[in-house]
């Protein structure tokens, strides 16, 4: 067994070079976001027309400036983004009200019944490595070179490069994570707040990922737009509700 240990920690400093390399000109991260049609419009009454405010980013700092490389990583940090986060949630935000057909948008304050402003509390990805992934892969590619090393010297250096390739080739399974924690705060045309309320979109997933592999793309992708989903739609639901009681309780025309 040790013999067969010995090529993973010089194969390690191979993948941390290859990790030092990878951040080096990367692509800007998209938020690819689904279209979703659910009718939530009030039958029988008058749409109220909402004016979106603004958008508050109030996230913690682990999420802006991002955090690990190995074992858990935080993603995307801000400057991986291809537009800042606020744009991206009001993007989606917009997108979203839009195809519920709950309110209608109006692009001046003046024309609106409602202004809608958003604190963004959360709004970030995870992916969690074990330490073992990075040692059972570097096993087993470093045991096939030694294996086919003529001698003892070409064994030792073939190890090495085979336990690097093992790491970055073989994947294991990982636990990812991402989620979206919005709170949003309606004001009537005085100004004066009539409804707020936060929810928390979460989606937990675990597939097969290469150890030394950042598909931070693709999980935001897959993940945090599904998260971004989940809590804007636990929102409108309670949005819906409100508005809903607000136009029954409004006097009606004789």
């Amino acid at each position: 067994m040790k013999r067969f240990l010995f090529p993973v920690l010089p194969a390690f400093a191979v993948v941390l070079l290859a990790f030092g390399l990878a951040g080096c000109g990367a692509q800007k991260m998209t938020f690819l976001y689904p279209d979703e049609r659910v009718d939530m419009a009030l039958w029988g009454s008058r749409t109220p027309a909402l004016y979106i405010d603004t958008i508050t980013d109030l996230r913690p700092a682990v999420q802006r400036q991002g955090q690990g490389r190995f074992l858990r990583l935080t993603f995307p940090k801000d400057t991986s983004w291809e537009a800042p986060v606020t744009r991206i949630y009001a993007d989606a935000l917009v997108q979203d009200l839009e195809q519920t057909g709950l309110v209608e948008l109006v692009p001046l304050a003046s024309q609106a019944d409602y202004l809608l402003s958003a604190d963004l509390l959360s709004f970030t990805c995870e992916l969690k490595r074990s330490a073992l992934s990075y040692v059972l892969t570097g096993l087993i590619g470093g045991a096939a070179g030694f294996a086919l090393g003529d001698d003892a010297s070409h064994r030792a250096k073939l190890a090495v490069a085979t336990a690097a390739v093992g790491m970055m080739a073989i994947p294991v399974p990982t636990d990812h994570r991402a989620e979206a924690e919005v709170r949003v705060t309606l004001r009537d045309r005085r100004g004066e707040i009539v409804w707020q309320r936060a929810c928390l979109g979460e989606v937990s997933d675990r597939s097969h990922i290469t150890p030394t592999a950042r598909p931070d793309q693709e999980l935001v992708t897959r993940n945090l737009t599904r998260a971004t989903k989940r809590a804007n739609a636990c929102l409108f639901g309670q949005l819906r509700q409100f508005l809903h009681e607000q136009a029954e309780a409004a006097p009606t025309a004789d």
